[in-house]
């Protein structure tokens, strides 16, 4: 008997260790998403004084982002994903009604490609009871979706554009903050920076496990995520207007278009205030944010060692 008992215990084991170990049968999965942005930084905002944080989100400057993904399962309840986004973020003090910001008169949008890794945790799994809704048959129902949290680290590549009469100007070359000239409060950006993506998604599987044996399996999944940069720039505004002879001397140094985009309201032409006015927030630094949705698809795992006819 005490020979047999092991026995019985092994074999009352192996279903739950098969069960515990499905995880590893087919752990990569690819994504292709849309979505859109939304920009949260010195320019535009609601009626307020600008933040980078969720109060200062204005719907009219919503843009648009599209992407691309691979994600491998770590551990049951631990994944990682490397992400290529494409996006699209802006903003124009015409949309706010907050006097000094609307004053400005500035605008931008800048393109943005971001490549990054994040890691995610499931906090809620989808799990499944009876396959068809039976009257009078009573178990544990179907629950759909799945909750995870996610945070990573990546880097964003920008280039602000400028709008005057219908065309846009590339801004960072126009070193709208005096950037290079004497007394100048701007910083020479690099137009590049880190970025730290978090936030939440909420996933459904899709179709039916027998059939995903054979071709492979398809989710859809909502992410909604903050990007915190390390830069100012994003919307070429930071610093301070110069006050070393102001739209005038940028505009000789570096063009007429220069000396427009460094204050199109026209109140600091000239400069030579006793202190300098602020143009925008170097406390701060631009943050967006960005909502995706995304269809997933996780390929069959290949059969080893099959016959061969």
């Amino acid at each position: 008997m005490r020979k047999i008992l092991p026995f019985i215990l092994i074999l009352l084991l192996i279903p739950v260790l098969s069960s515990a170990q499905k995880w590893k049968r087919n752990r990569v999965e690819y994504s292709f998403g849309i979505g859109a942005t939304n920009f949260l930084g010195d320019l535009g905002g609601r009626d307020q004084v600008g933040t980078n944080g969720i109060m200062d989100f204005e719907y009219r400057a919503t843009r648009y982002a599209l992407g691309f993904g691979y994600r491998y399962q770590l551990g049951k309840d631990w994944y990682a994903k490397g992400n290529i986004y494409y996006a699209l973020v802006s903003g124009n003090d015409n949309l706010t009604k907050e006097p000094y910001r609307a004053r400005r008169e500035l605008n931008f949008k800048s393109n943005i490609v971001e490549l990054s890794g994040q890691l995610e945790y499931m906090l809620i799994k989808q799990k499944s009871g009876h396959l068809y809704r039976l009257r009078g048959v009573r178990g544990k129902s179907w629950f759909r979706f799945e909750v995870y949290l996610l945070g990573g680290v990546g880097g964003i590549w920008f280039d602000p554009y400028g709008l005057r009469d219908d065309k846009w100007y590339r801004l960072k070359p126009l070193h709208t903050e005096g950037q290079g000239l004497p007394g100048s409060s701007g910083q020479m950006y690099k137009g590049y920076t880190v970025v730290i993506p978090y936030g939440v998604g909420i996933r459904r599987n899709l179709g039916g496990s027998a059939r995903s044996q054979h071709f492979g399996s398809w989710s859809l999944c909502m992410e909604l995520t903050m990007r915190k940069t390390f830069s100012d720039y994003i919307d070429d505004v930071s610093t301070y207007y110069y006050n070393e002879g102001g739209s005038n001397a940028i505009a000789a140094a570096y063009g007429e278009e220069a000396g427009y985009f460094h204050d199109p309201s026209g109140v600091y032409t000239n400069g030579g205030f006793g202190e300098l006015q602020q143009r925008g927030d170097h406390t701060d630094n631009d943050a967006y944010m960005m909502g995706i949705i995304s269809i997933n698809y996780k390929p069959a795992k290949r059969r080893r060692n099959l016959p061969k006819f």
